[in-house]
């Protein structure tokens, strides 16, 4: 990049300018869409009862390196204003603004995104050995099964989105017990379910 004059005396950088961060958070922007569908197609091996259980965090975290990075970007634009005259704060409220009005959709978007793929992340790594734990099966009108988990809190359901998962019995319900697996980010994701007929 060569120097290139600027108002008020004061030289300034070519082109964009891109901070690290500002590329990395593009970066980050652009590949979530290829890394939702990979991470689809992979995260049924790792399946969570919580359908998204990193949502909130990662949109959270996402929304703040992205606010960070586009204000560090803009910190090192220009000031429009010239030397000595006032309307800084005016220019700070701007800004400010600014970087939530691009963080927070783009951190929600990208915790959508990036949701199956931190599935997988989880479920590859799980330290630590299986737990157990009991549910009701019950097979809906509709011909889907639904756990009714006995351990968590009342109504707690996890209607069965898979096929290797489903009862070969067609009881209207029966006993389910699940196997479980903590992840290496924390959910717990099934394993596998094992079923028997009561009687």
């Amino acid at each position: 990049m060569t120097d290139m004059p600027k108002p008020f005396g004061k030289p300034v950088l070519s082109g964009l300018g891109f901070t690290r961060s500002l590329r990395l958070a593009i970066a980050l922007l652009v590949t979530a869409v290829p890394a939702f569908f990979i991470g689809h197609l992979a995260a049924s091996s790792y399946p969570t009862i919580e359908e998204r259980p990193f949502f909130w965090t990662a949109a959270i975290v996402l929304a703040i390196f992205y606010a960070v990075a586009t204000a560090r970007w803009l910190k090192k634009r220009p000031s429009p204003r010239p030397p000595g005259e006032g309307g800084g704060f005016k220019l700070f409220v701007v800004r400010f603004l600014l970087t939530l009005v691009l963080a927070v959709p783009a951190g929600l978007l990208s915790a959508y995104l990036y949701g199956p793929s931190l599935k997988l992340a989880n479920g590859m790594l799980s330290p630590g050995g299986p737990q157990v734990e009991r549910a009701m099966a019950v097979r809906t009108g509709e011909g889907d099964v639904e756990l009714h988990l006995l351990y968590h809190e009342p109504g707690t359901t996890w209607k069965i989105p898979y096929t290797r998962f489903m009862p070969k019995e067609k009881a209207p319900w029966m006993a389910a017990t699940l196997t479980l697996r903590r992840g290496l980010l924390g959910a717990r994701w099934i394993e596998k379910i094992d079923y028997e007929v009561l009687k």
